[in-house]
């Protein structure tokens, strides 16, 4: 088959390091063009990435311009700016009819992601979103199994952000960078789609929103600035999303020191039983039977642990190079619904009453 002309635009976001690992995974379908940086990023931080395309990808070239890049003759592109770029990066490659996956949320309004989408209709091309949740073997079959009826009727699904103080506290001491350099950083800027409502409440509103099949009606959040009074943007949301059937119970927190024993979920709750699940786990507990205190699961499942760049490659492959649906969480509805769901939730926390969730009709 002929190989896909692909480019990578921007490296803001640290998910780049296994998407780039996605396209080295199949050199046989991508070949890696070029690279730019989208700005506000400058010339100096698109050099700290030289030299890891370099020796993943030599035959990239460096663009100055990302306008440039996208009038290379691509048929894909990975997309990892910062959150407020996110639209016109991906609607202008849309627009010239190249594939396209961009980095979890899809998009940081609802605005946002309704254009990204219907661009994509109307050029007949995909706007995919790369979950890293999407490959979690416990995960997969949690919902396989409620698919399948094993816990009766979905009541409520729970997910709580692992244990973080934010994207830069995962250095082996796990101490934070100054204050200033946090600050020149988009995370923690709120006009670049900065904080962690859409860093990390978006998997418990993607998990909730897969798990129940179906967009949420209203949110309800609450914000909280617990160690970034510094900044512009919250560290804590809780949301409740309201799904008619059921509810989505989440957390995002970049101010969580310890996870203590809460596992991180998904937790299922059903009508005849209850599934949990951990981020950091790949095994999967199932509870039958009513209890009021503590029992021993029914079954305990150990997954194997996955390769994510290989089943992700599988899955965008599959989608671009044979027609194959790929996996529902990279998909353009499911992803519309769930930065719906987000919109509602950042709109809820500054008004303090629950919110409505838009809707676009495909």
């Amino acid at each position: 088959m002929k190989k896909l002309k692909t480019g990578i635009f921007s490296f803001a976001h640290p998910h780049i390091s296994a998407l780039m690992r996605l396209l080295a995974q199949r050199p046989d379908v991508f070949e890696v063009v070029g690279f730019a940086e989208v700005p506000p990023y400058s010339e100096e931080h698109l050099e700290k990435h030289c030299a890891k395309m370099a020796e993943k990808f030599p035959e990239a070239k460096k663009f100055d311009n990302w306008v440039d890049l996208a009038d290379a003759g691509l048929d894909f592109a990975v997309v990892t700016s910062d959150n407020a770029s996110r639209k016109e990066v991906c609607c202008a490659l849309l627009s010239r009819g190249v594939h396209v996956i961009d980095e979890k949320p899809m998009a940081p309004t609802f605005e946002d992601g309704a254009a990204m989408v219907t661009c994509a209709k109307e050029n007949g091309v995909r706007m995919l979103t790369n979950w890293p949740i999407a490959w979690f073997p416990s995960f997969t079959l949690a919902k396989q199994m409620l698919d399948e009826g094993r816990i009766g009727t979905l009541m409520r699904c729970v997910y709580r952000s692992p244990a973080t103080w934010g994207p830069f506290s995962y250095s082996k001491d796990g101490q934070l960078p100054p204050k200033e350099e946090l600050l020149a950083s988009w995370w923690y800027q709120a006009h670049r789609g900065g904080g962690s409502i859409l860093d990390y409440a978006c998997y418990g509103a993607a998990l909730s929103t897969w798990m129940f099949g179906q967009s949420a009606d209203r949110v309800a959040c609450l914000a909280k600035q617990f160690a970034t009074d510094f900044s512009d943007v919250e560290d804590y949301s809780a949301m409740l999303l309201d799904f008619g059937k059921g509810v989505g119970l989440l957390e995002g927190s970049w101010s969580t020191y310890n996870p203590a024993e809460i596992p991180s979920g998904p937790v299922l709750y059903g009508t005849d039983g209850v599934i949990v699940c951990d981020r950091h786990s790949n095994v999967l507990k199932l509870y039958e039977g009513r209890s009021h205190g503590w029992i021993a699961p029914t079954e305990v499942i150990e997954l194997p642990k996955p390769d994510v760049p290989a089943l992700s490659a599988e899955s965008v492959v599959g989608c671009l190079a044979e027609g194959r649906e790929p996996h529902p969480l990279l998909c353009e509805e499911l992803n519309l619904r769930i930065v719906a769901a987000l919109d509602a939730g950042a709109r809820s926390a500054k008004t303090g009453v629950t919110e409505t969730v838009r809707r676009l009709v495909l």
